[in-house]
């Protein structure tokens, strides 16, 4: 059965990137992954510039052993010459991107290369927190990709065999909260964008509404939320840090 890659280019989009470059990002992209006759790309998604391509049963092993072999400084010096042909274009668009499988396991990380370095600082892992849905859990490698949904917004985790496991139980359930180590990146105005998160970790959150959260509280006696003007404006501050 066939597998598909996907190339995925953050702050471009089908229709903002121009043809010729994406000429040049899938020739190089080609050379890296090798096997040419048994790689085929099917075509751009929308959103990001999302560029499918599908490799041939019983090929993917071979491919996917060549870009980690890229991924640590190893491999033939064609595979490593088009990744920083790759690398160099990405840069000069300012752009970032990552190539994953069709689970969403990101086997090979492009972060954004801005030629003055003073834009942007990292990588930085830190150990921390996220709360949201889980909404996929899926893979073939030791490390499982896992997909948490928070307010719209979608994190890329990683969790080793028995975690996913343990986490497989709460798919599509009450929201959760991973604790682990999260791979982070921080622009000159201060925003911090999470490329990975590894779960070391987790538990299961009350699946209230803030209005329930703050009903609950209100009936706790001598407490400072009934002197509030707006106790759930306030309550919103402390939820986002502000």
């Amino acid at each position: 059965m066939s597998k598909k890659l996907v190339f995925r280019i953050a702050e471009a989009s089908p229709h903002t990137l121009p043809m010729t470059r994406l000429a040049e990002y899938l020739t190089e992209l080609a050379t890296m992954l090798g096997s040419r006759d048994r790689v085929h790309f099917l075509g751009v998604e929308e959103g990001s510039a999302v560029n499918v391509m599908e490799v041939e049963s019983g090929e993917e092993a071979t491919v996917v052993s060549r870009v980690r072999d890229v991924r640590v400084g190893a491999g033939t010096k064609e595979a490593q010459d088009a990744y920083a042909a790759i690398r160099e274009y990405l840069r000069e668009d300012e752009f970032s991107a990552e190539l994953e499988t069709e689970e969403g396991s990101v086997i090979l990380d492009f972060p954004l290369d801005i030629e003055d370095a003073a834009q942007v600082y990292g990588p930085f892992w830190q150990d921390g927190s996220l709360d949201g849905i889980l909404m996929k859990i899926g893979g073939m490698d030791d490390t499982i990709p896992v997909h948490l949904l928070y307010e719209g917004k979608h994190y890329n985790c990683n969790a080793n065999i028995d975690m996913a496991r343990r986490l497989g139980h709460h798919l599509l359930q009450k929201p959760i909260r991973v604790h682990g180590k999260g791979k982070w990146y921080r622009d000159t105005s201060g925003k911090w964008d999470l490329h990975w998160f590894d779960i070391l970790d987790f538990e299961e959150l009350e699946n209230s509404s803030l209005p329930d959260v703050v009903a609950q509280l209100r009936a706790i006696p001598s407490n400072d939320l009934m002197s509030l003007k707006d106790p759930l404006e306030e309550m919103q501050k402390i939820r986002h840090g502000e």
